[in-house]
């Protein structure tokens, strides 16, 4: 089963990713006199970097089968879990959520 991320996802990633890219444009134009090791270019990218890895995050915390997985979760121990029945074709993804998601037959 592959993976397509949804029109929401991938706006969500453009405005993490493009900023990100600006600023390490930006950072490496200004410093890239100064910038003589790897060290300095190191640390001029962690901010910009760090844009990258929430985007990635975002991502996958953001997939079907973590929001799936996460609305198939009780409220607090005294509700029982609710009963998620998704359709047929994602068979694959309810066999790796909990017993409590199933598909229709």
């Amino acid at each position: 089963m592959s993976y397509i991320p949804t029109q929401d996802q991938v706006m969500g990633q453009l405005r993490i990713v493009i900023p990100a890219l600006g600023t390490i444009a930006t950072a490496y134009g200004l410093t890239s006199a100064q910038a003589n090791s790897y060290t300095q270019m190191a640390l001029t990218l962690v901010g910009p970097l760090s844009y990258v890895v929430v985007a990635i995050w975002s991502l996958i915390a953001n997939s079907r089968a973590s929001i799936m997985a996460a609305a198939a979760k009780p409220v607090d121990a005294n509700t029982p879990a609710p009963q998620i029945i998704l359709p047929s074709q994602e068979a694959e993804l309810a066999a790796k959520l909990p017993e409590n998601v199933t598909t229709t037959k």
